[in-house]
């Protein structure tokens, strides 16, 4: 049986060397210091609590809400 062809455009070649560039970003991950890990955790925490105080109205700047997360 023949297999059908696939005309591949350029949007879908773009997506794919996207996902390529990403599963190469995931891997750096895999290979990153448990130190450099925890850091990382702990900048999210703090931006991710922050964005989530002034989405609800709160002034507090990240520094701020490091300063209360410590």
């Amino acid at each position: 049986m023949k297999e059908p062809k696939i005309t591949v455009g350029q949007d879908i070649l773009q997506l794919i060397s996207e996902l390529d560039e990403f599963k190469g970003k995931w891997f750096a991950f895999k290979t990153m210091s448990p130190e450099r890990l925890q850091q990382l955790r702990k900048v999210a925490t703090i931006e991710s609590v922050g964005s989530s105080t002034r989405i609800e109205g709160a002034k507090l700047s990240d520094a701020q809400v490091e300063t209360l997360l410590s």
